[in-house]
């Protein structure tokens, strides 16, 4: 299945799910993205096919949330509060989504006794490796 047909199947399922609304597409864009709203949260998702980058970003934050439980609750906590603010809009001038969770994870690094390794960690890269090899197969 190629990357149009992938992301037609996404929008569709995202239509039909009672957790997203104003589900919409951007084939134009530099990479092609099916844009929605998760109901409960309001927070904007983007979700693109055949992006490395993405997944591999999405690895290593995936890694990095299950070393640490409080990740997911700061980062959504950050980009809700963004999103009251309206400096949640790179479109707009501010900052996209990523950017917040990377806040938290440098905050998670650097706090006097950390809660999570930084990148260059052995384990944090051995766990995100070991993920990445698993996903691609």
């Amino acid at each position: 299945m190629h990357q149009p047909d992938v992301l037609l199947v996404v929008k569709e399922a995202l239509s039909e799910s009672p957790y997203f609304c104003n589900v919409e597409a951007d084939f134009h864009a530099r990479v092609p993205v099916v844009i929605c709203k998760e109901r409960k949260s309001g927070l904007i998702c983007k979700v693109s096919a055949g992006n490395e980058n993405a997944f591999q970003t999405t690895s290593y934050l995936s890694a990095l949330a299950n070393m640490e439980r409080l990740l997911l609750p700061l980062v959504l906590g950050l980009r809700h509060w963004a999103q009251i603010c309206e400096i949640d809009r790179p479109e707009e001038g501010g900052l996209p989504p990523y950017v917040f969770a990377l806040m938290v994870i440098f905050y998670l690094q650097k706090r006097k006794e950390p809660l999570l390794p930084t990148y260059l960690n052995q384990g944090v890269c051995f766990l995100f490796f070991f993920t990445f090899l698993l996903g691609n197969k």
